[in-house]
């Protein structure tokens, strides 16, 4: 599909398109892909080049809402909610240029944040090319699994601050995360970087290859209830959580 009015980066596997006042963040986000790309061909064992992925930088909201539309494919409300800044479909992703962030969004521009977020949205790539039914996939572990290995939850407040507030007070459950979207982006990387932490990667790897009914839990090889309680305690036996979640 032709995209009129944007001009093109191409860089071996990556394409990102723009406007020229976004000129000055083609380059860093092409470098983020690569970056993105190369852990996550690694981590996931993927052999073939992967890509490639088109990146399109829009110049505000408005533009954000019709290429998810007509390019994406992708219902979302309209307008967007000023936290959207970044939407996959397959390898194409549009991203709500950094320009734009002070009227069409909620955030700051930061340069290493950006980078964590390239790396999240190509997190989502991988995923839904590696997974048999991504859509049965639960949000908390989609999100969690973007959030963990880009490492947001390790640096940015949107992650940090929640869980530490839950270790304080009171851990949600399994079930209340399932169904409430925010509690899946706040609470999702804990319980990947738990199965990761008990059955390692290679566990992480059989999820996202073989999960077709969304029961991460099954293939894991417990209960839901049983994978509640043992996270619970990790959660709580982690002595290095409050040094890590408290120094970015």
């Amino acid at each position: 599909m032709i995209i009129k009015g944007y001009l093109w980066f191409n860089d071996d596997n990556i394409k990102v398109g723009f406007t020229e006042k976004d000129k000055k963040y083609v380059r860093e986000t092409s470098a983020g892909l690569k970056k993105a790309i190369k852990f996550l061909s690694k981590y996931f064992h993927v052999k073939k080049n992967f890509g490639p992925i088109r990146a399109i930088l829009v110049p505000n909201r408005k533009e954000y809402d019709r290429l998810v539309k007509t390019v994406l494919r992708v219902d979302i409300e309209k307008p967007s909610r000023p936290s959207r800044i970044a939407q996959t479909q397959r390898t194409d992703l549009v991203l709500l240029a950094p320009f734009a962030y002070a009227t069409d969004s909620i955030y700051e521009y930061s340069a290493k944040e950006y980078q964590r977020l390239v790396f999240h949205e190509t997190t989502h790539i991988f995923e839904e090319h590696l997974s048999p039914n991504i859509e049965a996939l639960p949000r908390w572990w989609s999100e969690g699994l973007a959030a963990y290995l880009s490492k947001q939850w390790k640096y940015e407040d949107d992650f940090r601050k929640p869980v530490l507030k839950g270790l304080g007070k009171k851990i949600p459950g399994f079930k209340k995360i399932q169904n409430d979207v925010k509690l899946a982006y706040q609470w999702g990387w804990t319980i990947v970087k738990y199965i990761e932490h008990n059955y390692g990667q290679k566990m992480i790897c059989t999820i996202v290859r073989n999960c077709r009914d969304g029961d991460v839990f099954k293939i894991i090889g417990e209960t839901m209830r049983n994978s509640e309680r043992k996270w619970k305690k990790y959660l709580k036996k982690e002595t290095n959580w409050g040094t890590v979640l408290e120094s970015p």
